[in-house]
């Protein structure tokens, strides 16, 4: 079962991959040796594609509500601090 916290995990190496991209063209560029420059493309629109396509089936899943009934509290050390928790104080 995918949770809100694998959506969170496939942002997170979608932006990494869009970095490492980034990071092989301006390499291609700054650098601009034929080998390299061919490789810095090649790569960089491999990596580039991987990222957007991560970062949409991200988005798909969240549309779609996968994971809306985990909690994903105790995962981020937010035991017993939920939303509708009311800390049993007379609060009106």
């Amino acid at each position: 079962m995918i949770s809100k916290l694998t959506i969170r995990r496939l942002v997170l190496i979608s932006t990494i991959t869009t970095l490492v991209s980034l990071g092989l063209m301006v390499m291609g560029i700054v650098f601009p040796t034929p080998l390299l420059l061919v490789l810095a493309m090649s790569l960089g629109q491999l990596f580039g594609t991987l990222s957007l396509a991560l970062y949409l089936l991200a988005i798909v899943l969240d549309l779609q509500g996968v994971g809306e009934h985990d909690e994903i509290a105790p995962h981020l050390g937010f035991e017993g601090k939920g939303a509708g928790d009311a800390g049993g104080e007379g609060e009106p």
